[in-house]
């Protein structure tokens, strides 16, 4: 925790697009909310 505050104070712009390390990266809430896919599977 101290390593992710100390992160932000230096370098803010970090966490503007994070997560980053993930498949899907980061999530567009306003067109899951509109078009929901709602099936099991891929």
């Amino acid at each position: 925790m101290k390593e992710i505050a100390k992160l932000a104070k230096e370098d803010p712009s970090t966490f503007c697009y994070a997560p980053s390390t993930t498949s899907v990266g980061r999530l567009d809430e306003v067109t899951a909310a509109r078009k929901p896919i709602l099936r099991w599977g891929g």
